[in-house]
């Protein structure tokens, strides 16, 4: 790429400058007024000229100023321009946004399982990358539950991460429900496992699911199941439920 002068390269990057704040072409006048450069405006169209003739900027009318062109940014971006270093203020604010935003994925698997949890009839649990989150252990304590179903339940939800290949590399990648021992999985033989696939928008997989007593509302649990997870994949729950996660 051929080289420029000196003179001519203050020239080229206040155009650059001017053509960026204003979107309009820059005449010589407007560089003698505003920049200073000690020369006169026939000067500055006779370096102008020399720009243009190099390929740098471009008349795109009759008696209009200059416009940078591609070949004159990339001059501009290779060889003229400055780095720009974030201010200490900048650079804290960026890594208290990344902060954020990580701690928001990291809290996205418990949203989730609550949802699930909430608007299903047992306990839920979202196997997301990097992202385990359980809810509603309290909904499958009830009368007629033994204890020891309790505990084999609270155990396989305190466990969920040692189980993450084996319901993540399930080859089904629709809804799929086991009933007591069918389950892949340790759980409690009275209760019920309902759970789906899901492939986030990265293309990383994960698995979402509902634990419940045998006798839980399989219609309503799968339907919720299937739907939330077709949401995930889509990325539309992702994208609804981190601006509230705090």
């Amino acid at each position: 790429m051929s080289e420029i002068t000196q003179r001519q390269g203050r020239i080229f990057a206040a155009i650059v400058k001017e053509y960026s704040q204003k979107g309009e072409p820059v005449g010589s006048e407007v560089l003698a007024d505003k920049y200073h450069f000690d020369l006169s405006s026939a000067t500055i169209r006779n370096e102008m000229k020399s720009l243009e003739k190099a390929g740098f900027i471009a008349q795109p009318h009759t008696s209009a100023g200059r416009i940078p062109t591609d070949r004159g940014y990339r001059y501009f971006v290779s060889k003229l321009m400055q780095h720009l270093e974030l201010s200490a203020l900048e650079q804290q604010r960026l890594r208290s946004e990344l902060s954020k935003i990580k701690r928001q994925y990291l809290e996205l698997g418990r949203s989730i399982s609550k949802l699930l949890s909430d608007q299903g009839q047992g306990a839920a649990f979202a196997l997301l990358p990097e992202s385990t989150g359980t809810a509603g252990l309290s909904q499958v304590i009830q009368g007629d539950v033994r204890h020891t179903e309790v505990r084999e339940v609270a155990r396989f939800l305190d466990e969920l991460e040692n189980h993450r290949k084996t319901l993540v590399n399930r080859e089904s990648k629709e809804v799929e429900t086991f009933i007591g021992k069918e389950a892949p999985v340790p759980l409690a033989s009275d209760f019920s496992l309902v759970v789906s696939k899901v492939k986030l928008p990265g293309g990383k997989e994960g698995v979402i699911g509902i634990v419940g007593p045998k006798r839980m509302k399989y219609a309503r649990n799968m339907s919720l199941v299937q739907y939330v997870a077709k949401l995930i994949s889509g990325g539309l729950l992702i994208l609804i439920l981190i601006p509230h996660l705090n």
